[in-house]
């Protein structure tokens, strides 16, 4: 049986989406770089995944209470896949200053 944490996948990505998450978590959509491909024809904004964003403990955890994410379009991040091999669900750790 595999738990988590056993098959750790990585990810950089970039935001495509930060303003309108659908639940109202503050979540951002993202391309992913060797997953998702550049081309919009091949995979779409619609097709690319919700990623949760880890944030401090200072802020209240749920919706409605706290700041907004402060990450916006075109920013590079990184993180992990909480569900490991099957890579679908993505949690941004932070973000990587780019030009």
């Amino acid at each position: 049986m595999e738990y988590y944490g056993d098959t750790t996948r990585w990810f950089i990505g970039r935001v495509i989406d930060s303003e309108n998450d659908p639940l109202g978590l503050g979540r951002v959509k993202i391309r992913i770089f060797g997953i998702h491909p550049e081309d919009t024809s091949l995979a779409s904004k619609e097709d690319l995944p919700w990623a949760s964003i880890v944030s401090p403990t200072t802020e209240g955890g749920v919706a409605g209470i706290g700041t907004n994410v402060g990450l916006k379009n075109q920013a590079q991040v990184y993180g992990i896949f909480l569900d490991g091999k099957t890579s679908q669900i993505p949690l941004v750790i932070g973000s990587i200053p780019k030009f």
